[in-house]
């Protein structure tokens, strides 16, 4: 249990700065911090929570979003021998809800897991509902047992369902449509080059791996003679309609690599898990010449970076030597690999490739 109220505030992604401003004045004593998931905020009040929920329902803000009181926060693993850990968790910080008034569990659950927001919130439900009391309404319910999980930690509170503030957002978007993805995706690309002093070469060939909306792609485009992008979704038109861009409309599992030649440059910037977007580039190593250049994004989906670097870096080195990590003025939330492609591969991954 938590020694003092706490609030969990979600905002959009890239108003963090704003929306932390705006808590920190409407609740002046309260220590207010972003968690490593982008557009999510943590206050810890130091006054009683229901004069803090008003402070906030009557303040003017423009991005903060939901306002989640939670009262206890619990470390978990992906599997689904969780849930019961969940649940009894629950039962045993968590005050019942009014078997008489209506209830319902909210999850809202971010990462990988082997378990659906459907069956935390069932499991989560058993402890409290027995004999269809207190009665479920999963629409307009009076009570709420909030649960809020990112990848590894789990928050949950029993709250009144009018104290699930959901605030009027005023600003949706830090860029203009379009502006914003290219613009610091390419920023990111472009920090990486100098700060590891890449040298890319002019008349080479780059593959791009979760290229969209494409600003890794459009960076590329304009330091190299042809850019293969792969991703399902689409490029942003001015991307797609580059003269050296090649759009491969697939999931990066989808590729085949007998008919993609060889490629100078690899990078992956896709948002997955460190460990298995790393094991995804080795896999991929083949497609590069020996010595090719490669470049990755390591997200930091926990709070446990160091942990995320150590396991990544052990994946890579199976197909990679001189793995440099640096993490990037830009980036917060993650941090920036690069290396050069073995000379010889593990069989498995020549084999792969049709080698």
């Amino acid at each position: 249990m938590f020694d003092h109220p706490v609030l969990l505030v979600t905002c959009p992604r890239g108003w963090e700065a704003e929306a932390r401003h705006e808590l920190r004045r409407a609740l002046p004593e309260a220590h207010v911090e972003s968690l490593y998931i982008g557009g999510n905020i943590m206050v810890l009040l130091a006054g009683p929570l229901q004069e803090a929920l008003d402070a906030l329902h009557e303040a003017s803000t423009s991005v903060v979003a939901h306002v989640t009181p939670v009262a206890f926060r619990l470390q978990i693993g992906r599997g689904r021998e969780w849930l019961d850990a969940m649940r009894e968790a629950a039962r045993l910080y968590l005050t019942p809800p009014d078997p008489e008034r209506s209830f319902m569990v909210a999850v809202d659950r971010r990462g990988t897991h082997q378990f659906t927001s459907e069956d935390a919130a069932l499991a989560i439900a058993d402890a409290f509902v027995d004999g269809g009391k207190p009665p479920v309404d999963l629409s307009s319910p009076e009570q709420v047992l909030s649960v809020e999980i990112y990848q590894d930690v789990v928050f949950m509170g029993m709250n009144e369902a009018r104290d699930l503030l959901r605030k009027e957002l005023r600003r949706m978007r830090r860029w203009a449509p379009g502006e914003r993805p290219i613009n610091r995706a390419a920023l990111k690309l472009r920090e990486a080059i100098e700060e590891f002093g890449l040298v890319l070469p002019p008349g080479g060939r780059a593959l791009d791996l979760g290229a969209a909306p494409g600003g890794w792609t459009a960076e590329l485009a304009g330091r190299m003679a042809e850019v293969v992008a792969v991703d399902s979704a689409d490029l942003e038109e001015r991307v797609a309609a580059l003269p050296n861009v090649t759009h491969l409309r697939l999931r990066t599992e989808e590729l085949d690599p007998e008919k993609m030649g060889r490629f100078d440059l690899l990078v992956n910037d896709m948002n997955m898990e460190p460990v298995q977007s790393a094991e995804l580039l080795c896999e991929l190593a083949p497609l590069l010449r020996p010595g090719g250049l490669a470049v990755m994004t390591i997200k930091f989906v926990t709070c446990h970076r160091r942990r995320h670097m150590v396991e990544a870096s052990t994946a890579l080195e199976r197909c990679y030597e001189d793995v440099r990590i640096s993490a990037m003025p830009h980036n917060a939330k993650e941090t920036t690999a690069v290396m050069r492609r073995r000379a010889a591969l593990p069989e498995a991954e020549d084999s792969a490739a049709g080698r």
